[in-house]
């Protein structure tokens, strides 16, 4: 549509003035530069359906967002149509404190619900990045996590249910409120890690888990990798509970260390937490650990928060965030490849192991003025991504100058389940609304 004193005109039909976003305020939803003809900001699922019809019955394309901390993941856009928030949507819906189970709307915030949760003694146990910005929508779509998932899981393990609006304007009901359901197509894994190219997900219900008495954390420091990730495996081994157990090269969270961290997470009843703690010391000093501090209160809040910010883009200068996904017995060495790369490169490389997991971010940044994060660094993620490859796992660009993702693929390869994801996509989006070229293969 040419015309965008028209569009604006019936898009106020629908929402109103206040479900859209000003024109001077539209760069905040820009994607790779490129900013949309439209934020819409329906305030309930009737709402939605109208936005999306309109947008089929004239060929505009829709992008789903929250608060929009993800959208720059994906093929870069050649335009952006509208953009379709559900910021707007933001209520607690069902909380059952009892049930340790939550429902509420897809836009509302992971800091306020969290906040809300704290007064019955509760929390919702992922902590990805971008905490206080990121709604629960968006979490879902992007099946977004954090180190916490070691102990608890990923959205998979953690979302209940969800409704959804598909591109034709019907509600899809997936899962349900409580946590023993498992009656029909267990639809959530559809719809989880989807990036909005199946539907506009409205409400989800989620796996709520109690306050824990007390938290410590524990940061380790190495003379090498190795001794690192060894401590990381005897760790992983033992009856040990860590919330979080994650290892560092290059620069650890709150620190100038340039040698290899440990951070690990622990909570519980004080007696175990104290228990824990020895046990760690010990396997620390028989792994020649050089330093080993136990932090609690104002220190550890701060350094769990530095953790879990480390993959989040807020940086002025060029940057460039990668997520490998391996074996977590691959770890290790996939991390001495990342070390190698730093010894050699011109810029900086960081990277987080998430070691019971197997999920490793990487970190360029730190350019010369005079060398533009391009093609060599195309060439060294190209490497980064064959590294996994080699061992049966996968390496995404989440993060990167525009030039730089229009050279190299953000996704990496498809593999054999292309033509299947392909057929889902037709299935629940056969129009091509929703999202349309940016997520894995084109799709």
């Amino acid at each position: 549509m040419s015309n965008s004193n028209q569009l604006h005109e019936d898009l106020v039909q629908i929402v109103g003035e206040a479900g859209l976003l000003p024109d001077n305020q539209l760069n905040r939803y820009a994607i790779d530069g490129i900013g949309p003809q439209a934020v819409v900001l329906p305030a309930s699922t009737h709402e939605i359906q109208e936005v999306l019809g309109y947008a089929a019955d004239n060929e505009l394309s829709v992008i789903p967002a929250g608060s929009g901390t993800k959208l720059g993941i994906g093929v870069p856009p050649e335009e952006v149509d509208l953009i379709l928030s559900t910021s707007r949507l933001d209520q607690i819906l069902e909380y059952e404190p009892a049930d340790l189970t939550v429902t509420v709307e897809a836009g509302i915030r992971l800091a306020v619900l969290q906040a809300k949760l704290t007064e019955h003694g509760q929390y919702f146990s992922l902590d990805p990045p971008y905490a206080d910005r990121c709604t629960i929508g968006g979490i879902t779509a992007t099946n977004a996590s954090g180190p916490s998932r070691l102990r608890f899981g990923s959205a998979r393990d953690l979302v209940l249910g969800m409704r959804v609006v598909q591109s034709s304007g019907t509600v899809v009901k997936s899962g349900g409120k409580v946590v023993k359901n498992v009656a029909g197509y267990d639809l959530n894994k559809l719809y989880l890690g989807s990036f909005g190219t199946l539907g506009v997900i409205t409400e989800v219900s989620l796996k709520l888990q109690p306050l824990p008495e007390i938290e410590r954390n524990i940061l380790l420091t190495f003379a090498d990798v190795g001794e690192a990730v060894n401590t990381a495996s005897e760790i992983s081994g033992s009856q040990l509970l860590p919330t979080f157990l994650n290892l560092f090269i290059n620069g650890a969270p709150l620190t100038d260390s340039p040698e290899p961290c440990l951070l690990m997470g622990l909570d519980g009843h004080p007696e175990t937490v104290e228990w824990q703690i020895d046990s760690v010391k010990t396997i620390a000093q028989q792994n020649e650990a050089v330093g080993v501090g136990v932090y609690q209160g104002q220190r550890q809040q701060e350094l769990r928060g530095s953790m879990c910010t480390f993959p989040e883009d807020g940086s002025a200068t060029p940057i460039v965030i990668c997520r490998a996904n391996l074996r977590r017995t691959d770890v290790g060495d996939f991390l001495n490849t990342v070390l190698e790369m730093n010894d050699s490169s011109s810029w900086r490389v960081r990277a987080m192991g998430l070691m019971g997991n197997g999920v490793v971010y990487v970190i360029f940044s730190d350019f010369p003025d005079s060398e533009g994060p391009v093609e060599h660094v195309a060439d060294a993620i190209a490497n980064l991504r064959d590294a996994a490859a080699n061992v049966g796992g996968n390496l995404i660009i989440e993060s990167a100058p525009t030039a730089l993702k229009r050279q190299i693929d953000v996704w990496g390869p498809v593999g054999g389940s292309f033509e299947l994801m392909k057929a889902i996509k037709t299935k629940f989006d056969p129009v091509g609304l929703l999202n349309v070229g940016r997520f894995v293969g084109g799709i």
